[in-house]
């Protein structure tokens, strides 16, 4: 029968190998950089019918986008974000080899806002 150990031992069995920590703190900001649609969907409380009928396309289509099937267009994605109250705003991230980014924003059309890249 197999034995089960709690979170605070595995946390802390985990956090002392050399490294653990930085390797966490990496892994836990790619996550935060690449939270799916369906997560910031959910997290305004609407369902797909809901958000579809607000941008005015299909719910199924809703569903092919947060599933990622295809490619998607700028402005579909731009209407589904302005349908949970979000603006889209594109830059280009250029890294050099000294481990600096330089942020460029990408402008599609005026109505492209200065973005703080503090």
């Amino acid at each position: 029968m197999p034995t089960t150990k709690n979170y605070s031992q595995l946390h802390d069995k985990v956090l002392a190998r050399p490294g653990a920590a930085e390797r966490l703190a990496d892994l836990r900001a790619d996550t935060l950089t690449e939270i799916a649609l369906y997560e910031l969907r959910l997290a305004t409380e609407q369902s797909q019918v809901e958000l579809a009928a607000t941008i005015g396309i299909s719910q199924s289509a809703i569903s092919q986008l947060e599933r990622g099937s295809g490619d998607i267009k700028l402005s579909t994605l731009r209407r589904y974000l302005e349908g949970l109250g979000a603006d889209l705003r594109l830059v280009a991230v250029f890294e050099s080899d000294d481990n600096t980014e330089t942020i460029v924003p990408i402008q599609i059309n005026n109505k492209a806002q200065p973005i703080d890249v503090a």
